[in-house]
């Protein structure tokens, strides 16, 4: 029962003092204007009772005075990108790249490492393809503006500025960058296993990664120096962002995030070193049989 919706009876010698919330009787008897000996009932009761007996149950001392201060309001935690349907399309995009691109450790700290891919992976394609169209439209100026050493670059420049190469630019991007997520979230997530730095699931090595590098993509948009910009700081907020999740130091972090780039390297040049070796054999075969002839 909410007391503060409850009269109290107040009886004195045979006299009724009439009829008080819980606030009013507490008042009362603090200040004198009621005494201990006053009789009190209320609806529910089955006899009258001396005040002093039952101030604590008719007026809890809760319920006088001022109103209790309410709780603190806690502190959102998360992606605001998760709660655009709640604060809205733009400012949840937004605030999301403000926060991881300035403040990655408060941002990837109150990250569910949980959640689903669909959220982050939809948001790195929507940052990532406006980035990217970008840095290909200022490719393509610039192109534009630089005169053509011969007529083979010439003829590449007017097909990379055509119509068709740009719209299928736009509709293949998506893709690729979804495919880019997988692919380096999966090699970043091994290479975590293998240093034994993968504290968390796969799920939260992908959000980490689609979260930097869509925020990052965004520099992008600057002319120039935008790409390598992006790059830049895309490694250093994903290994603030792998570190912080996975609870390890930034160097096993950085290890994580740099050591598929560095076996991909390594690969391609021993491919390479491969290549020119068989070349260098197959012309010394080929200088012996002529010689033979």
């Amino acid at each position: 029962m909410e007391t503060i919706r409850v009269k109290i009876h107040l009886n004195r010698g045979g006299q009724s003092l009439g009829q008080f919330t819980p606030e009013e009787v507490r008042a009362g008897y603090r200040e004198g204007k009621f005494t201990g000996t006053d009789l009190a009932w209320r609806d529910g009761m089955p006899v009258w009772k001396p005040l002093a007996e039952v101030i604590d149950e008719l007026a809890p001392e809760a319920a006088s005075g001022a109103e209790a201060p309410a709780p603190p309001v806690p502190a959102v935690v998360g992606i605001p990108w998760e709660r655009r349907a709640e604060i809205g399309f733009f400012p949840g995009l937004f605030e999301t790249i403000r926060a991881v691109l300035l403040e990655p450790s408060k941002a990837f700290g109150g990250m569910p490492i949980t959640g689903g891919l669909g959220a982050p992976l939809f948001f790195f394609v929507l940052v990532g393809s406006i980035g990217g169209l970008a840095g290909f439209v200022y490719q393509a100026v610039l192109n534009s503006i630089s005169p053509a050493s011969t007529p083979q670059d010439e003829a590449m420049m007017a097909l990379l500025g055509s119509t068709a190469v740009i719209g299928g630019s736009i509709m293949i991007m998506p893709v690729i960058l979804a495919a880019v997520a997988f692919v380096t979230s999966g090699l970043i997530h091994l290479a975590l296993m293998v240093i034994g730095g993968a504290n968390r699931p796969f799920e939260a090595t992908f959000r980490v990664v689609s979260y930097s590098g869509g925020a990052t993509a965004v520099l992008q948009l600057l002319p120039v120096c935008g790409a390598f910009a992006a790059t830049i700081w895309n490694f250093i907020v994903m290994v603030i962002g792998i570190s912080t999740v996975h609870k390890i130091g930034t160097g096993r972090a950085a290890v994580a995030v740099l050591l598929p780039t560095l076996v991909c390297c390594g690969l391609i040049l021993a491919a390479v070193f491969a290549l020119v070796a068989a070349a260098g054999g197959m012309a010394v075969l080929l200088e012996q049989a002529a010689r033979q002839q």
